[in-house]
């Protein structure tokens, strides 16, 4: 009855290309895997709707809007507080760490007055895990920090698709002493690892002393960014007499979606 009443001005007898399709995204996945709020984005030739949702508010009923028959978009995401967002690209803060993003996207022209989308989140960032020894955490005296560069920082909202732009974000100990970074989904494996001493006014700048091919690690891991579902990595720091020394490996722990809090 409620979508009978949204309808008044179209009947089977008139011209129906400019009466709308109505567009019911359900984001009960993303609820599932442990996500209770996101953004919703509609599109066509310009933006139609982007709202800041509770999925768990819209849970089973899915989120209502009008879009055109001939040609609309659809993007769901959940960890893009970290992003800034124009008609149909989005782009880390420059000097912000990419967030843990999940995201659903598709294209659509429906010629029938309803369409449904099951959006499906798809991970797309690799944590980084740093390992000192077999230990999570760094010796208390230990004064270096880590840079993440590449070469993608940003991705089309609905084909999901990486974007060019310089990425740069420091990596230091959580409030549990452990080391995390997070790289955007990318193109290639484009990727630097620098490692400096900070500033004591300022620790996500500083000196660096070592720069560390870390694409070429990824290459030797077969890392794969256009998975649907990107995989994380463990990066074990070591001391030789010649300095630094890094080895990636792939994550070695429980399954990819526990390991993650959102």
């Amino acid at each position: 009855m409620a979508l009978a009443a949204l309808l008044p001005g179209c009947s089977v007898k008139e011209d129906r290309v400019e009466c709308p399709v109505y567009v019911t995204v359900l984001t009960d996945e993303f609820v599932r895997l442990g996500m209770s709020e996101g953004k919703v984005s509609f599109s066509s030739s310009h933006v139609i709707e982007r709202e800041d949702v509770s999925f768990l508010s819209i849970l089973r009923r899915g989120y209502l809007q009008a879009c055109p028959r001939e040609f609309a978009r659809a993007a769901v995401f959940s960890g893009a507080e970290n992003y800034l967002m124009t008609d149909d690209e989005m782009h880390v803060i420059p000097g912000q760490e990419a967030g843990l993003l999940w995201a659903y996207g598709e294209t659509f022209s429906v010629q029938a007055d309803e369409y449904v989308i099951d959006a499906d989140p798809h991970k797309q960032y690799c944590l980084v895990q740093f390992l000192f020894g077999e230990s999570r955490t760094a010796p208390s005296d230990y004064p270096w920090r880590f840079r993440i560069k590449a070469g993608c920082s940003g991705m089309n909202i609905y084909t999901l698709e990486p974007l060019e732009g310089a990425y740069s974000a420091s990596v230091g100990p959580n409030a549990l002493g452990e080391w995390y970074g997070v790289i955007p989904r990318q193109k290639s494996n484009d990727l630097l690892l620098e490692i400096y001493l900070p500033d004591s006014d300022d620790e996500t700048q500083g000196r660096t002393d070592y720069v560390i091919d870390l694409g070429r690690k990824f290459d030797a891991l077969g890392y794969d960014w256009t998975e649907e579902d990107l995989g994380d990595v463990t990066v074990s720091v070591g001391f030789t007499s010649a300095g630094i020394t890094i080895s990636v490996a792939d994550w070695e722990g429980d399954d990819k979606y526990k390991n993650i809090e959102i």
